[in-house]
């Protein structure tokens, strides 16, 4: 295997500066081994992961479960047969999904990202209405590609490109505790949809979809009220809109629940799910209705990776995890449980703005000394983070939030020390 070095300058003279390497820190960790919640370098440094490649490695990593299932296909000797052939494992993975999602949604479509995923759920609302408007929500992140991008409210990512603005607007979503005093509660977050939609059916161009995250999670771990998130579905209906909730960041449980929308029990018509579907191979899919999902004739939106058998018998594991270890259960009685117990008593500190935990995941915004969204202590905190070895998060919507993102399955031991850790850096930020 290569040497840590050069590793890092082949990286370094190499990658697309687009990439996140380099961004934290001029010479990041390079790992070579992984085991459940730890990542360790080639000298043996062990290093706590807290950030799941981005809510990815949900079990953790090396989980022996995801490496049956890959030991599973290999031994078959086909490792791709693209999209015109069925497999088994795809064949597996449709019916465990549908045994965790309303039976309402029972038509899927394979892709291979997030943003792939939602491109495909955005085509197909707009083949199945025939129309091309969509609505989305400010302080919602839905992936990089222009599709995607152009349903991303975040201005730095989405205005250097030409994105689809003609036909997207974004409404106001409850963020009551929005450090720049723009608070917004939920009825008029759901007044202002229910008179862009209005507007829109008097001109004739109601949108094809209005794409939400039932639990905003790249923007901060914000929940919004439960009656926001019904009365969502509620105004869709009322004008045959179809409603799409992404669930990539927030699927297979990070908020307790195999995905957020089941908080408040409402069936949207699509869902897009990736990140830990797979628990680390590119996978992603649109779980839809049958109408929605079956309206488009063969080829209207294929890729030649999707479906891929290993990363599907990936996420039959992944699925089957869960499931069989109650791991649900672990985040309500464990993860949360720690996650409250040790960062709650910050928010007693004058420059913490909020702390926000939601099942396995949590985000604490920082203020500066002027009360303003403080992004750079929270870049100083992931460095201080990385000298203790442990591997924390950047997010929010003025990304001014520490967050972290642990593995479903981690040991209540395991991460109380972490987190004692984490809470003693913070109060040293902010108390300097």
């Amino acid at each position: 295997m290569r040497d840590p070095k050069s590793t890092l300058d082949v990286t370094r003279a190499r990658e697309s500066s687009a990439a996140n390497t380099f961004r934290t820190v001029d010479n990041p960790p390079v790992f070579v081994r992984g085991d459940g919640p730890w990542l360790f370098e080639a000298d043996g440094t062990r290093w706590l992961d807290l950030v799941c490649g981005s809510s990815t490695t949900t079990l953790g990593h090396n989980h022996p479960a995801h490496l049956a299932a890959i030991q599973d296909v290999t031994a078959t000797g086909i490792l791709h047969t693209g999209t015109r052939l069925p497999s088994p494992f795809r064949a597996d993975l449709y019916e465990l999904l549908g045994s965790i999602l309303p039976g309402e949604l029972s038509c899927f479509q394979l892709v291979n990202s997030g943003a792939e995923a939602v491109e495909a759920a955005i085509k197909a609302a707009q083949f199945a209405t025939g129309r091309t408007r969509l609505l989305s929500f400010e302080g919602g992140y839905h992936g990089r590609t222009l599709g995607a991008l152009s349903i991303t409210h975040g201005e730095r990512i989405r205005k250097p490109f030409s994105v689809f603005e003609e036909i997207v607007d974004f409404l106001p979503y409850p963020y009551p505790d929005d450090p720049t005093g723009a608070a917004t509660s939920a009825d008029d977050c759901l007044a202002a949809l229910s008179q862009r939609l209005q507007d829109l059916e008097h001109t004739g161009d109601l949108p094809a979809a209005v794409v939400i995250e039932p639990i905003q999670g790249v923007g901060g771990v914000v929940v919004p009220p439960d009656e926001f998130v019904i009365g969502v579905r509620e105004l869709t209906r009322t004008f045959d809109v179809l409603l799409i909730c992404d669930e990539i960041w927030s699927g297979f449980g990070r908020t307790g629940r195999w995905f957020s929308f089941e908080h408040t029990a409402i069936v949207p018509d699509m869902v897009t799910m990736g990140k830990a579907l797979s628990g680390g191979l590119p996978l992603s899919a649109v779980a839809g209705r049958a109408d929605v999902l079956k309206a488009w004739p063969p080829g209207m939106h294929t890729s030649t990776f999707q479906g891929n058998p290993v990363a599907c018998n990936m996420a039959c594991a992944t699925i089957a995890t869960i499931r069989d270890q109650n791991l649900l259960g672990h985040i309500e009685t464990v993860v949360a449980t720690e996650l409250e117990r040790t960062l709650r008593p910050l928010v007693r500190l004058d420059r913490i703005h909020a702390v926000r935990v939601n099942g396995a995941q949590a985000a604490i915004e920082l203020l500066d000394g002027n009360g303003e969204p403080d992004a750079d202590a929270v870049m100083r905190l992931q460095r201080r983070g990385l000298e203790h070895h442990i591997l924390i998060y950047a997010g929010g919507r003025y990304g001014n939030g520490v967050m972290l993102v642990p593995p479903i399955n981690i040991d209540r031991n395991v991460l109380a020390d972490g987190l004692d850790i984490i809470r003693e850096l913070i109060e040293q930020e902010v108390s300097s």
